[in-house]
């Protein structure tokens, strides 16, 4: 009789623990609760936005079309006001989500006209939070053709991906598609240049294989970031593309002067051609001796006119005659100093004493 009592007791808090469990699933929120929860947590401002919102979307529906304009500037107005600066999903984009089919049907029944173009300016920045297949970049060109800027850095982060995939599928023969893209590209790279995206920029344009048109976009404040973006990028990409990678740095370089960065990427390149020409484009005889020291460490020997300034030293140099006699003297600079050092150091205990 115990022995049965006893079993009896270990297998009620089995069925308590399976009442537990139930207890804890049926506690569990499903989908649809989580919504209601985010509802219910919205304040008072969010409801109202997200209220005035969807009236807005309503008022696009409506046949009365002297309704569409304001309603419109509204949506516009929200949408860029928090797309400027995006540390998360804006509430504008994260309310008028939901809506974003009925959108597309507002503009398709739409009829042609300012109207259509600024509802497609809408649909193209909410088509940054759907999976489409490049519907951001569609509406773009369907739309205002605003200036970007005014959408903010995530929107142009995202055509610029868009427009990306979009080259690598047109064909070579489709000059009006390509030509439109370009005109996108044109729009975006001086956007990301000012914004201190230069690594956007260059990623843009090598995508599409046109790195030439990056010379018309730099200035003396971004050559250098751009520059060491492009050599960092030369070992991670086959022949020919890293080539065109040094190149386009190289050029870069002799537009703003920078003579021995230039020449380190010729020799990089091995183009004799290149590294003669840049040598004597340096009108600067201080750097050219620099160069002739690059030129002799890399163990290549230029064939100089007579009447070229300085030509005893520059070919020396290039020859690595006077090397060793170098050498001797930076160790003679590098004790001097020391010894200057010490004294100072002395100097400086004997004061503190």
């Amino acid at each position: 009789m115990e022995e049965a009592k006893n079993k009896k007791e270990n297998k009620l808090p089995e069925k308590t623990d399976e009442k537990d469990k139930d207890k804890e699933k049926g506690q569990q929120p499903s989908g649809k609760d989580k919504e209601k929860k985010e509802e219910q947590e919205l304040s008072e401002e969010d409801k109202q936005l997200q209220e005035d919102l969807e009236m807005m979307v309503e008022r696009l529906s409506d046949k009365n079309t002297a309704l569409y304009r304001p309603a419109l500037e509204e949506l516009r107005r929200q949408i860029r006001s928090s797309t400027t600066s995006m540390t998360s999903v804006p509430k504008p984009l994260k309310f008028l989500r939901p809506h974003y089919g009925k959108l597309k049907e507002i503009y398709d029944g739409m009829a042609a006209g300012e109207n259509k173009r600024f509802c497609a300016d809408v649909v193209s920045v909410l088509a940054m939070t759907m999976s489409g297949e490049r519907e951001c970049l569609k509406y773009r060109l369907l739309g205002s053709q605003e200036e970007l800027a005014s959408w903010g850095h995530e929107y142009v982060r995202h055509l610029a991906g868009e427009v990306a995939k979009e080259w690598q599928e047109v064909e070579e023969n489709d000059k009006t598609q390509q030509e439109t893209l370009l005109k996108l590209v044109k729009e975006i790279v001086p956007y990301n240049m000012a914004h201190n995206a230069e690594h956007e920029a260059c990623d843009l344009l090598m995508e599409i294989e046109r790195l030439d048109m990056l010379e018309d976009y730099i200035d003396e404040n971004a050559y250098g970031k751009v520059c060491l973006y492009l050599t960092s990028c030369v070992s991670y990409v086959p022949e020919p593309e890293n080539s065109a990678l040094l190149r386009c740095a190289l050029n870069i370089f002799k537009k703003f002067n920078r003579y021995p960065e230039a020449l380190r990427l010729a020799l990089m390149l091995n183009d004799v051609e290149l590294v003669e020409n840049i040598f004597t484009s340096c009108k600067d005889i201080v750097i050219q001796k620099q160069m002739a020291f690059m030129l002799g460490r890399h163990g290549m020997f230029l064939e100089l006119n007579e009447d070229v300034e300085d030509y005893e030293d520059l070919t020396e140099i290039m020859s690595n005659v006077q090397l060793n006699s170098n050498f001797l003297a930076l160790a003679r600079e590098v004790n001097e100093q020391k010894k200057i050092n010490s004294v100072r150091r002395r100097s400086l205990d004997n004061g503190c004493r």
